[in-house]
């Protein structure tokens, strides 16, 4: 097995990155913020996070996945279950989200199935 070069690593951070939205998108937190504070971080640590700008570490991927009360498996299931779509729409929402400076930092709720 060779190591990932930097290319490989960004698209893995920008993939959690998606992941994170599309389970955002489904839960019952409603920000970010909203995200940061269940999981005990800061905010702006969040923000860099669902940007695809930040390394995890195990504890701060726990974190997250407990804040959304999944379990470790279940939150590495959305990102091993992302389409082309979901991440297409997750670039689209990045986009929007600069374009806006961040000022849209609620979500836009998915209808629960």
């Amino acid at each position: 097995m060779k190591a990932q070069n930097k290319t490989e690593k960004d698209r893995i951070k920008i993939r959690f990155a998606a992941a994170i939205y599309k389970a955002l998108k489904i839960s019952e937190l409603d920000s970010y913020r909203q995200l940061a504070k269940e999981a005990g971080m800061e905010s702006a640590h969040i923000q860099r996070i669902s940007t695809g700008k930040l390394d995890l570490s195990l504890t701060k991927i726990i974190a997250i996945s407990d804040a959304f009360g999944l379990s470790f498996k279940e939150l590495a299931g959305y990102y091993d279950s992302l389409t082309d779509t979901d991440l297409d729409n997750f670039l689209q929402a990045l986009k929007e989200q600069k374009r806006t400076k961040g000022n849209n930092t609620r979500l836009k709720k998915s209808p629960k199935s």
